[in-house]
């Protein structure tokens, strides 16, 4: 487990050595090695995590946030957590002191409001790769400027720790209330969330989080518009890709139950009879013996 000290934060196997930017400010890139690595961060500097890829979680007051990248993590001094990286995970991680907030706070007509959002933690807020990538890049150019030592370096880590500020503004900053989606296009956007992320096993809070809505007005949309509630598509959705693997494919269930994400096979198996009445290796027979027989008719063609 990884300690979040104060002068200085220990890093995972894979992590790039730290730069020291302004007043006990930290900034460094993380690439986790083949296995899980875990900060427990005391709270005593404000935090930020971007995920470019890979996965983790994040136990903050008895509650377990799950992070999928590409997103972003926020957390203000003085909210104890223990965040952890599965294996493989790519990111950015920056450290900072209230004095280096401070210093990098913009001025002008939003500095009271950025100030404001940075006392509000920011719990993995999934962005656009583009964004993840823009805001990792930040991170990094922070520590290249103070390794150079080059002049105008601190002038040019604090323009970067600024664009960091600002993102996570925006990111805690309320959608007004006619910017939020009708329920019909907030389902179509589910619906296209779920094809792409079926296999991830996304719970449905996870869906939610993405579209910036409350797990109760998904579940109210997507009943109004399709009759079903969220978690029956998603289980459909897995149930269809099942049948066309176990009918159009030489993959045994157990194979089958990987590619679709499943980390135990029995559970799939009872995951697949509770939705469908039978089997994966009793639907997967009946589909061989179907096409054998459809071959043979062929066969018996002059």
């Amino acid at each position: 487990m990884l300690q979040d000290n104060r002068a200085s934060d220990a890093l995972p196997a894979g992590a790039m050595p730290p730069i020291v930017v302004l007043p006990d400010t930290e900034a460094s890139g993380v690439k986790s090695a083949l296995s899980p690595v875990a900060w427990t961060l005391h709270g005593n500097r404000n935090r930020a995590f971007v995920l470019i890829s890979g996965a983790g979680r994040l136990a903050i007051e008895s509650t377990v946030v799950p992070l999928a990248a590409p997103c972003v993590l926020w957390l203000p001094a003085g909210k104890p957590a223990t965040l952890t990286l599965d294996a493989g995970a790519r990111g950015a991680s920056l450290a900072a002191s209230e004095l280096a907030l401070g210093r990098a706070i913009p001025m002008g007509p939003i500095g009271a409001e950025v100030k404001d959002a940075l006392f509000h933690p920011v719990l993995g807020v999934k962005v656009a790769p583009a964004t993840a990538q823009d805001l990792c890049r930040s991170i990094e150019v922070i520590g290249e400027e103070l390794r150079g030592d080059r002049p105008g370096a601190q002038d040019a880590a604090r323009y970067h720790l600024v664009l960091v500020l600002i993102a996570v503004w925006r990111m805690s900053s309320p959608r007004p209330a006619e910017q939020q989606p009708a329920p019909r296009a907030m389902v179509r956007n589910f619906l296209h969330l779920v094809e792409l992320h079926v296999r991830d096993h996304w719970s449905v809070g996870d869906y939610a989080r993405f579209l910036s809505i409350s797990r109760g007005r998904l579940g109210s949309a997507v009943k109004r518009v399709t009759g079903r509630t969220p978690l029956e598509l998603i289980h459909a959705r897995l149930v269809s890709e099942a049948e066309i693997l176990l009918g159009g494919t030489n993959l045994q269930a157990a194979e089958v139950a990987e590619m679709l994400g499943f980390k135990d096979a029995g559970y799939f198996n009872r995951f697949f009879k509770r939705e469908m009445g039978v089997s994966p290796g009793r639907l997967r027979r009946e589909a061989m013996l179907r096409k054998a027989r459809t071959q043979e008719t062929f066969a018996a063609w002059p």
